[in-house]
């Protein structure tokens, strides 16, 4: 999750509100937890059942956010006796939005879990009033799924155009690619299909942390960095990535190359195209540091 840090109760809000809000539908969670191994297994938008601070019209298939932070998408179980449902055969989520009625600036699809505290989290800016969320599951989680949601940074209105838990992609052999001071130029990216894999590779030494009530609890998807368009360092017309940190450690931020060729395609009309990247400390951290910047292109 990432957060506003100038918001008061964004440190708190995750555990409290959802665990009071969720509600469990007994007959999806029937079929989910019977997933058979096919390519892809579609949740069904008439199947959203978990919202806060917002509603949810299962007619439109248009999830309301009424609040900075809210949240709408599929509980698969309740947190008092800890159901969920097995996804181990696949991935990824990915969910397809569009007809966003405000510039929510950013969109999260964030996956809980009942074998742990983790929350793995995506971020996507919203690019012509649409955007497509894709999540890599957790190894271990993904075979007890609690909850998959998409949560906005601000109020807005959006439809749910399709959402599935599918199988990763397969690749090829890993490519570094040239980088100065955190910038790539758009010419490190041709040849590649959009289905290509972009790895930021950081390091992460010390751990983020928030205070719940009495209790110090880890904040390892909290945003600890960005990627923009080299051309508008400012973000003033590309809406940036926010580098997410899932763990203690040497880490990736994936990202598919078809994800982000808006921003590397974008001319600020100074002849200069490309990505630009960068991290930062935050939170408890002791030390952020880039490592590189590869891509894998998928196999036939």
């Amino acid at each position: 999750m990432i957060v506003d840090t100038n918001s008061d109760n964004n440190n708190i809000y995750m555990n409290k509100i959802i665990s009071k809000i969720s509600i469990l539908t007994v007959a999806f969670v029937a079929v989910a937890c019977n997933v058979t191994d096919k390519a892809k297994f579609e949740l069904d938008p008439n199947e959203v059942n978990l919202t806060w601070y917002g509603e949810y019209d299962h007619e439109k298939h248009c999830m309301h956010y009424n609040e900075n932070w809210a949240g709408c998408g599929w509980s698969f179980g309740d947190d008092s006796i800890k159901p969920s449902a097995d996804f181990s055969a696949y991935d990824q989520l990915v969910v397809v939005v569009d007809s966003i009625s405000t510039d929510t600036t950013t969109l999260f699809l964030n996956v809980r879990y009942t074998t742990s505290s983790i929350v793995t989290s995506m971020s996507a800016p919203v690019v012509n009033k649409k955007t497509t969320l894709r999540v890599d599951l957790d190894t271990v989680g993904k075979s007890h799924v609690l909850e998959a949601y998409v949560m906005s940074k601000r109020p807005c209105n959006l439809i749910v155009k399709s959402a599935a838990f599918r199988k990763a992609p397969q690749y090829g052999e890993e490519r570094e690619l040239k980088a100065h001071d955190g910038f790539i130029d758009a010419s490190e990216f041709e040849g590649y299909s959009d289905e290509a894999l972009v790895s930021f590779h950081f390091y992460a030494d010390g751990e983020m942390t928030f205070v719940d009530g009495e209790e110090v609890k880890p904040m390892n998807n909290w945003g600890i960095g960005k990627i923009f368009s080299s051309a508008d360092v400012n973000e003033r017309v590309c809406s940036a990535r926010q580098i997410i940190l899932k763990k203690i450690g040497e880490q990736s931020f994936d990202c598919r190359l078809g994800d982000l060729r808006y921003m590397i395609d974008f001319d600020g009309g100074n002849g200069r195209r490309g990505l630009y990247w960068s991290v930062w400390m935050g939170g408890h951290l002791t030390e952020v540091r880039m490592i590189n910047t590869t891509i894998r292109e998928t196999k036939n």
